[in-house]
């Protein structure tokens, strides 16, 4: 992918981070953070949910953009790089399942 895509998709994904962002924190201000049937009842709902997946879903794509940026700018030697990008894109794509089933586990 070219930088100028790169860089509109990082763009996005900070505006579409912040604006959840937003209205996670305006829909969370009523849950009592110790109390687990709160926070249940919270993500019971469905737009709740769909705003958190969103929400993770582009801190996700914009810190794996920026941390590629990253990367390519300060790793020189081809193998650490390919092995630091392979270990990056398993971690991120770990915590996007972990993200889904979780929110799936709360919404059922």
């Amino acid at each position: 992918m070219k930088y100028k895509h790169k860089w509109v998709i990082q763009k996005i994904s900070a505006i579409m981070f912040a604006i959840t962002l937003v209205l996670t924190l305006i829909n969370f201000k009523e849950v009592d953070i110790y109390e687990y049937s709160s926070i249940t009842f919270f993500f019971e709902s469905k737009f709740n949910s769909l705003i958190t997946l969103i929400l993770i879903s582009s801190i996700l794509v914009h810190s794996n953009i920026g941390v590629s940026s990253i990367i390519d700018d300060y790793i020189h030697n081809h193998n650490s790089k390919t092995m630091i990008l392979i270990f990056k894109n398993f971690l991120l794509a770990v915590l996007f399942i972990i993200t889904i089933l979780s929110l799936l586990l709360l919404v059922n």
